[in-house]
């Protein structure tokens, strides 16, 4: 025997032994990884600091602090302040629900007493206060296994898990040097915070990840060379890879021009806050929900991703590269591979590519042009069904492991990534399959090893920064705060596709359905024929299995949103392109076949077209029809596309009834073959044309959506859209719409002046009719009412279990929290001091009450009509920076809204005039624009150069004509105020709350940073229009663990009156300015100093459960 052929021998076992070597190491490495330690950042704060007793703020992103331990000394209570009892609280007690999210320690007259969570844990009277020693310490001790008060000889103790909320040290003892030299050492105050997730990697753990990743490189290395122990010798791109087609411009034109005109999706403000705020953070963090618990193991390395292109720039253009990379990829591979897979007759059919095209394009259009992971997860599945589909095809093992490290990646990108983990089960057979003829030559453990290694591997980007410990903590925290739907639950994705929203669009509903045809179709082709005649049945058996595969995996993700629709993109064109050769298929058999699949096709349209053109947020401005159907003068589409269904079903049965009737005649005349005969030679002519009809409705839907966006970009030139923002990023001004979004500089010095008489008294003019209006006529607390907006998604607002409460059990919560307590004072309120005209009512926008004056109508009993003319006001030139004439107001008032449509409500009209010679002269009315959630206060605007150059004068008419209680109105002085950008009144310097709908809009603006377990303090708010804000703000509030609940408990807030430039009637959504809660002195809290110590923890250390505290509840 040769040399080379004993090599040849030879070779096997080293490469046994190197494949089985490498597969265990790296597969121990990676099933280590979780539980190897990792070096844990531990903070926590102690006061009094900083030498000094003043109140301190550090707010926690988890809420409650893992311990609370604390000394005061009984001293301590003759150091309050004259009149205040607040010896030590963890929350401003001013703020929302205080007592009921914190907790406290008073003394005053009536005894002491130690509350949290609205429980009384320890109290005193008086006289026992009296009674103890003067140097008695009053201790508390706050864990998660229960509380313990004891002061002297008293001592209480609560099992419960009573740890409050914690923003920092609120007390009333007054900060002198005095004071803290008398108290000194005894007053002690030490709470240790939540920063269990603030963690990084060990030596050790490093080693061992970097170890197992090159095991797997190791892995991959021996079975590309095993797979060439056979001889042969197979390129790894497919043989059409470099071809272009024209088809291939029309995918990449029709993707591009989307990318920087069309929609973004519902959570990319979410995701890119998320990554923006993680490199000061150190890990991924829920930032607007759930504690602040990291995503893990969920998001990596996606979410990493996309947190490098942010730090690089928060631009849209930028962020969301890897949507559009991802979309191209995909349609490489379904052109060149997948197709392919499924045979000649199908590859070589035009029509067949260009019904996957564009079934494509109508799934990637309305799902995945963003930010959230289904573009990725898309990618993801594609590539590993590609991969496996090539292993089988060349029985290879190497395109096997690389599809099966794809899987796992794509499911760490989302919990949607279970269908690549389907398709791995799916191929599995087959694998094995292939493994069984390579195993006499090489061994079944060498074969298994390396796919051990390579199925285990993405625990690096799972675990790379965390333990089992937290990431089992985190997932225990999501689940349990919701919105979590059990799997039984699934029908509710579905149905969502029937509602009247952006979740059930004309362009979701239209993608989804017609996929869902095309299933049916080739469903109907395996039952007929056990295979879709034409197409190689294998690879077509396998997509079934798959598609039914990912169903049953879906039900088990714990939300139901639509958006998750979005992972079927690629498989969607190749199921498309399989249904349209079916339908052909069907169609050759007779003109009624032909007819019948023309009218399911159009009632496909028909159904599709009873959705909304609804986009979300921004997307929508200017876009026809984005808050109901499509429609003209009333006459909806959808009804006209029924009706042309029905004419072509009706066609088809006629059809039907004709071909009956020449069948039998031919057979009585005895020329039944030549009959067939002719309609065969028919049917050839139309074999071609009749899988057009799915590409046609494809093509259809896609041209609308782009002239949508198209009418959109020219309807909102001179403001702002989606596509305008976009193409200034590409020119390098990346702020978006914080550079169309304008706020008034100078609100209370805007106010016009009267032509006669004072300003305090301007909203009576003593010479017309005034009554039934008065200063204090004015609805205490202002509820909005229920809105619609495309903008709000069908479930939004639903949060787990709490969506079960009903809806007047949360009208009665909220109506309760306006009562107690005015955060926003666009909710109204009663203030308790006069303003100038003698109102009590608390003024929006930060109005200076002790100048500007207020009338209203409120009366629950009103008998007739109320009526008030107010002075005229001098109207000066409309400017650069004044282009605007705005009206503070409240309640139902008639408008018409930003689409032309008439909305009821009591009247506040604007009258222009002349004044010339002291003399006015009324010269007309116009009707101002209401912009906001009614009845709350808001400002009604219209745009200068809308009045007549002539007008010199203004006065405001109201008429409140209805005694329904509802129907009311109240108002101040018009003003016409200086104008500036959000982007030059709050830069990147400042940070900020930006909900997460409107994130992605406001790169050039910093949303607030935490490490540690705390939070930078925002300074001001930027939230989405009105009815988003009515669905969407609870998902970020204090009930889910959301960024609200520290940002408001440290703040109180007012809105800044602001505009959309150019849009004037838009309501593109509103800004708070934030200002820090102050003590009874009028002193803002300092910045706490927290102390952090590195402390290497174990993968299974756990410190305490996190505490989640619903709404109410302890």
């Amino acid at each position: 025997m040769s040399d080379r052929n004993t090599s040849s021998l030879r070779a096997p076992q080293s490469l046994r032994l190197t494949a089985i070597i490498a597969g265990f190491i790296g597969f121990l490495c990676f099933v280590a990884t979780p539980l190897l330690p990792v070096n844990q950042t531990q903070s926590s704060f102690d006061w009094p600091q900083q030498d000094s007793l003043q109140s301190i703020n550090a707010p926690l992103i988890s809420v409650a602090p893992e311990e609370i331990d604390a000394e005061i000394p009984l001293k301590a209570v003759d150091k309050l302040r004259d009149g205040q009892d607040l010896l030590y609280g963890t929350v401003p007690p001013e703020s929302k629900k205080a007592s009921n999210r914190g907790m406290f320690v008073r003394a005053g007259e009536d005894g002491l007493s130690v509350t949290s969570l609205d429980e009384v844990i320890f109290s005193l009277t008086a006289e026992q206060v009296a009674n103890l020693p003067e140097d008695s310490t009053l201790r508390i001790q706050s864990t998660g296994d229960g509380t313990t008060v004891s002061l002297g000889k008293h001592k209480e103790t609560s099992e419960e898990d009573l740890r409050p909320q914690v923003t920092g040290v609120y007390t009333e003892i007054d900060d002198s040097p005095e004071a803290l030299a008398e108290l000194g050492d005894d007053l002690r105050i030490h709470v240790e915070i939540n920063s269990r997730f603030t963690s990084s990697p060990t030596p050790l753990k490093l080693i061992a990840m970097w170890l197992g990743l090159a095991m797997v490189v190791i892995s991959l290395v021996c079975l590309w060379r095993i797979d060439r122990l056979d001889g042969k010798r197979l390129g790894f791109m497919p043989e059409t890879w470099k071809q272009i087609r024209p088809l291939d411009g029309v995918v990449a034109a029709v993707l591009g021009w989307w990318y920087i005109f069309g929609a973004n999706t519902s959570d990319d403000g979410f995701i890119l806050t998320m990554g923006r705020v993680s490199n000061h953070a150190t890990y991924m963090a829920n930032y607007y929900r759930w504690y602040g618990v990291p995503e893990a193991p969920f998001g990596a390395p996606y979410y990493d991703l996309v947190a490098w292109l942010a730090q690089f720039s928060s631009a849209s253009i930028i962020v969301r590269l890897p949507a559009l990379i991802s979309a191209l990829i995909i349609w490489f591979i379904l052109s060149r591979e997948m197709l392919p897979r499924f045979g000649a007759r199908v590859n070589e059919r035009r029509l067949a590519h260009w019904t996957a095209a564009f079934m494509f394009l109508a799934f990637w259009l309305p799902y995945n042009n963003g930010i959230r992971p289904e573009p990725i997860v898309a990618l993801g599945v594609m590539l590993t069904w590609a991969s496996f589909e090539r292993a089988i095809s060349t029985q290879r093992l190497l395109p096997a492991a690389v599809g099966t490290i794809i899987a796992t990646i794509t499911l760490a990108a989302g919990p949607t990534g279970l269908t690549a983990v389907g398709i791995f089960l799916v191929c599995l057979p087959a694998l094995f399959r292939i493994m069984g003829k390579r195993a006499p030559q090489i061994g079944w453990t060498a074969l298994i090893a390396p796919f051990l290694a390579c199925g285990t591997a993405v625990m690096v980007a799972a675990f790379g920064d965390q333990t089992l410990a937290s990431v089992l903590e985190s997932t225990r925290v999501r689940s349990a705060v919701g919105p979590s739907l059990p799997w039984y639950s699934e029908f509710v994705r579905y149905s969502t596709l029937f509602e009247p929203s952006v979740d059930g669009s004309l362009t979701r509903r239209f993608a989804m359905f017609t996929m869902l045809f095309c299933l049916a179709l080739i469903i109907y082709a395996f039952i007929k024929d056990h295979r879709v005649v034409g197409a190689e049945a294998d690879p077509t058996k396998r997509l079934l299995a798959i598609m039914a595969l990912s169903a049953f995996f879906l039900m088990f993700t714990p939300t139901k949103w639509t958006h998750h629709f979005g992972i079927y993109a690629g498989v969607a064109g190749v199921i498309a392109a399989l249904g349209s050769v079916v339908l052909s298929q069907i169609a050759m058999r007779s003109p009624r076949a032909r007819t019948f699949s023309i009218a399911a096709v159009i009632f496909l349209l028909a159904i599709s077209l009873g959705g909304w053109n609804a986009w979300w947020y921004v997307s929508s401005f200017g876009i026809p029809w984005w808050d109901r159907t499509v429609q003209f003068k009333g006459i909806e589409a959808n009804t006209v596309v029924l009706a042309i269904a029905m004419v072509v079903l009706a066609i088809g049965l006629y059809q039907s009834l004709v071909h009956s009737y020449r069948k039998n005649k031919a057979e009585t005349a005895g020329t039944l073959e030549e009959f067939e005969a002719a309609n065969a030679a028919k049917v050839s002519r139309w074999a071609g044309v009749m899988s057009a009809p799915i590409a046609a409705a494809c093509i259809i839907i896609v041209a609308f959506s782009c002239a949508s966006f198209a009418k959109g970009y020219v309807a909102q030139a001179d403001s702002y859209s989606v596509g305008k923002g976009n193409l200034t990023s590409l020119r390098g001004d990346t702020c978006s719409l914080a550079d169309s979004t304008m706020v008034e500089t100078n609100t209370n010095e805007s106010f016009l002046t009267p032509v006669e008489g004072e300003f305090q008294d301007s909203l009576v003019d003593k010479k017309e009719d005034n009554f039934g209006f008065g200063p204090n006529m004015i609805k205490e607390d202002i509820e909005p009412e229920n809105l619609n907006s495309a903008s709000v998604g069908a479930i939004a607002n639903t949060t787990g279990e709490d969506s079960a409460t009903s809806n007047e059990q949360k009208d009665l919560t909220e109506s309760e929290e306006k009562a107690t307590e005015v955060t926003d004072s666009s909710a109204g309120g009663v203030r308790g001091t006069l303003g100038v005209n003698g109102s009590e009512m608390h003024l929006p926008f930060n109005l200076d009450y002790r100048k500007v004056p207020v009338m209203g109508s409120y009366d629950e009993s009103q008998r007739s009509t109320a009526t008030i003319t107010t002075q005229w006001y001098n109207l000066p030139e409309p400017g650069e920076n004044t282009p605007v004439l705005s009206v503070a107001a409240a309640g139902k008032i008639y408008h018409h809204d930003v689409n032309g449509v008439e909305q009821e409500g009591t009247e506040l009209t604007l009258e222009y005039g002349t004044l010339k010679d002291g003399k006015v002269t009324n010269k007309g009315e116009a009707e101002l624009s209401d912009v906001g959630a009614t009845p709350k206060w808001r400002n009604l605007r219209i745009a200068l150069d809308e009045l007549p150059e002539e007008a010199n004068v203004v006065r405001l008419v109201a008429v409140d004509d209805s005694t329904d209680e509802d129907d009311w109105m109240a108002f101040t002085p018009p003003r016409v105020p200086e104008l500036a950008t959000i982007n030059s009144q709050f830069d990147s310097s400042t940070p900020a709350l930006l909900d997460w709908s409107v994130a992605l809009q406001f790169p050039c603006q910093r949303t607030f940073d935490h490490y540690a377990g705390v939070t930078e303090i925002p300074q001001f708010r930027i939230l989405p229009d009105a009815a988003a804000q009515t669905s969407l703000t609870d998902f970020q509030s204090f009930s889910g663990g959301g960024a609200l609940a520290t940002a408001e408990a440290v703040n109180y807030s007012y809105e800044i009156p602001s505009y959309l430039n150019n849009d004037w009637a838009r309501d593109w959504g509103s800004i708070e300015k934030y200002e820090l809660r102050t003590n009874s002195r009028g002193e803002a809290p300092l910045e706490a100093d927290i102390d952090q110590e590195i402390i290497q923890r174990s993968g299974l250390w756990k410190n305490s459960e996190m505490k989640i505290r619903p709404e109410g509840e302890q």
